[in-house]
């Protein structure tokens, strides 16, 4: 969460703008001469000319000593001043002050005003409970006169449950002041004071509504949108606070594509134009903090002239028998100087502090953009080689009419198209990594099955290399678990790459064997052993860490370096594991690791051997989806096991279609322009229960897992899809039918 007290201010500068106008319509000399000195002091705080508005206050003091509408406004200004500057309790009692004299007063000036102020001083001193009385009897007040006042109540107390992370009143009271400023008159309020409330305080409460919806994980849609018109007004803020507002639109911007829609650019974009505008800020803070202690030391040093002139008029008048408390009075002068002393050490320590927190952090940022350099630089290399292969090979097949020859590029078409498939799969989990946005997902499998299938998956590049791929499985191992097949998959498909890569003309050998096992579970050790060039012992250490680890990748086969990191993140930050390895140059590399599995006591698991061609023969299925390959991709796979298969390519038609036709299985996609996944499925749900609906998406199970189920899918199937778990999904909910 972002804290609001650095977006505060705005608000603050708008109240004090609206409070000054209030009493303008009325013609005595006197509130004419207030509403003269309030605006004065108002542009002197807001430009930060603190000492020279105590000036103005103290001057007018002396001119108008015995007149209170004078004396109430002295302390309503000094209020305002003490507030701006960060002294809540001095603020409270100058307002306080001002409130007693001005009930003597026949107009009573300031009396809309001052609750209003001490609403702010108790949300900025974080005394709640104030808060929320003080509001109560506050809104009573201008709902009753039906004034204006209400809306900057609303502000206050809507800021105040962000400071408390209280974002499901953020988002109802927000919602609840934009209705009512939709709904008020303005035709007997001058402009100035519309303009303030409904352009200033209406971007307030928009931008707070935003917030809070982000921080519910609600409409992001809406959210950014709101996001998006608040930062085209920008400029309706006040320039004091400009820089404190554009930082939360862009930090909550970066929560969008980091949260919703996944874009790591995008993130990094606004994660970086949100650090801007809080260096801004906080250079502002820094010379705004100057001219409070310059304002602070002053009203010290009057207070200690006073305080001098008294006790040397006694002096006078009693020398000879008032030497005790002369002594009494430097004693105070001295320890005053102590603690003004103390005072300013400490400031200047809080200042030094946060300038080489700040400094810290600047160095962690410039290290992170120069990493990041390195990544897009490496990604675009190591993308860039496959993608040409996968154009050239392409070309060649539609020039070659040689059925046998045709046949080998396709298998060389398909070997290219897993490395890339395998290379983005290790960015995105590089990046998850960096995000902290990984977990663990369990599913029944077979072990000897998945062991394999990984084998298999590598006949072509083992071929090409002229390497041999040993596999090995202890028989007495229980084979059917529970756990995460896919990590596992990713790691050994790493490491067997790596080993392919480093290995020509030698062998490799995967094995897994049983470490210990109980009834409730089962722990193996994976090792994947080569006979390569091995790894020199100085640049061991260096292997696992990302882009550091690439100069022993670079100086024999290239790449991109991600592959080890993703194995190492994997097997210790997920697994509670850790990878074992040991090289010797010229001899080769072995990597191990272990992993504790859960095991699985009922047989769940899709055999190859099932035909397809009639495996779905009485099954009639709807694939939505808004890419027309993707349809006819999936619509050939279906219709191939025997299924009657129809399409949609938008939320509207499937709606219709699953409103005249009875399916037993939809496949829906989740990004679709107009009615997306999501909204389709539970428009489908609020006429039809019983229809099977599975997501068939590209999008990251980390972020979307929850969303997709809250919106009524039965489960999920990832693109690109394996044929086996497609109709392994649709048997199981068939037989769950049955």
């Amino acid at each position: 969460m972002v804290k609001t007290e650095s977006i505060n201010g705005c608000f603050f500068w708008g109240m004090l703008l609206f409070v000054t106008t209030v009493f303008s319509q009325k013609k005595t000399i006197d509130v004419e001469i207030r509403d003269t000195v309030d605006r004065v002091v108002y542009r002197l705080v807001k430009n930060d000319s603190i000492v020279e508005a105590r000036m103005y206050l103290d001057k007018l003091l002396e001119k108008g000593k015995d007149n209170p509408r004078m004396q109430a406004s002295y302390y309503y200004n000094y209020g305002v001043i003490f507030l701006s500057s960060g002294r809540y309790n001095k603020s409270l009692n100058y307002f306080k002050k001002a409130r007693r004299v001005s009930q003597n007063i026949p107009e009573r000036p300031f009396e809309l005003e001052i609750p209003s102020l001490m609403l702010r001083v108790y949300r900025e001193a974080k005394q709640f409970d104030k808060v929320d009385s003080l509001y109560a009897i506050n809104i009573s007040k201008s709902l009753k006169e039906k004034n204006l006042n209400k809306f900057y109540n609303y502000n206050d107390l809507i800021i105040s449950y962000m400071d408390r992370r209280d974002y499901k009143n953020v988002v109802l009271s927000s919602e609840k002041a934009l209705k009512e400023l939709d709904e008020f008159d303005f035709k007997n309020e001058d402009s100035i004071r519309m303009h303030i409330v409904d352009d200033i305080i209406r971007n307030e409460y928009k931008l707070h509504l935003a917030m809070g919806l982000i921080e519910e994980k609600k409409e992001y849609s809406y959210s950014y949108r709101l996001l998006n018109e608040v930062e085209k007004d920008s400029l309706l803020f006040v320039k004091r606070e400009r820089d404190a507002y554009l930082k939360c639109i862009a930090h909550y911007k970066s929560r969008y594509f980091y949260e919703y829609s996944p874009n790591i650019d995008s993130v990094y974009y606004y994660q970086s134009l949100a650090y801007r505008y809080q260096k801004i800020f906080r250079e502002k803070l820094k010379e705004r903090a100057s001219n409070a202690d310059e304002f602070i030391y002053e009203i010290l040093r009057q207070e200690n002239d006073i305080a001098k002139l008294s006790i040397i008029n006694k002096k006078n008048k009693e020398l000879s028998t008032n030497f005790f408390y002369i002594s009494f009075l430097i004693s105070f002068l001295l320890a005053l100087a102590l603690l003004f002393s103390i005072y300013v050490y400490r400031s200047n320590k809080m200042k030094n502090d946060i300038n080489e927190e700040l400094k810290e952090k600047n160095k962690r940022l410039l290290a992170l953009n120069e990493e990041r350099s390195r990544f897009f630089s490496v990604i675009n290399h190591e993308l860039r080689t496959p993608i040409y292969t996968i154009k050239g090979l392409t070309e060649i097949i539609e020039q070659n009419e040689d059925a046998t020859q045709r046949q080998n590029y396709i298998k060389k078409l398909r070997f290219f198209n897993n490395h890339l498939l395998g290379l983005v799969n290790n960015t995105l989990e590089y990046t998850k990594f960096h995000l902290g946005n990984v977990r663990l997902n369990k599913e029944g499998f077979s072990l000897k099955k998945m062991m394999v299938e990984i084998t298999s998956s590598f006949s072509h590049q083992v071929a090409e290399n002229n390497t041999e791929l040993h596999l090995s499985i202890q028989k007495d191992m229980s084979s059917n678990v529970v756990g995460d097949r896919v990590k596992i998959s990713q790691v050994l498909i790493n490491l067997i790459f790596n080993a392919i890569k480093f290995t020509p003309d030698g062998n490799i050998w995967l094995s897994v064997r049983k470490v210990k096992e109980n009834e409730e579970s089962i722990t193996v050790y994976f090792e994947v052993k080569d006979d390569g060039i091995g790894i020199a012992k100085e640049k061991l250490p260096r292997i696992f860490n990302g882009f550091n680890g690439t100069q022993h990748i670079d100086e024999y086969k290239g790449g991109s370096g991600l592959g080890l990191y993703i194995v190492k993140r994997i097997v210790e930050d997920l697994f509670q594991s850790s990878i074992e390895v040991s090289s010797e140059e010229g001899k080769g590399t072995s990597f191990g690791f272990e992993v504790v599995l859960e095991k699985c006591k009922k047989e769940k698991y899709y055999k190859e051997s099932i035909n397809y061609g009639a495996l779905l023969s009485e099954h009639k299925i709807l694939v939505v989806d808004d890419n027309k390959i993707n349809l006819m991709i999936t619509k050939k796979t279906i219709e191939r096991s025997g299924a009657q298969c129809d399409i949609a390519d938008n939320g509207e038609q499937a709606i219709q279609m699953i409103k005249d036709v009875t399916y037993d299985v939809v496949f829906m996609d989740i990004h679709m322009p107009g009615k997306d996944g999501l909204e389709t499925t539970r428009e489908i749900r609020e006429f039809d229960k019983e229809v099977v609906i599975i997501a068939l998406t590209a999008v990251d199970l980390e972020n979307m897992d929850n969303k997709i189920k809250d919106s009524g899918m039965d489960d999920i199937v990832i693109k690109p899809f394996k044929k086996r778990d497609l109709f392994q999904k649709i048997l199981a909910f068939s037989k769950e039918r049955k």
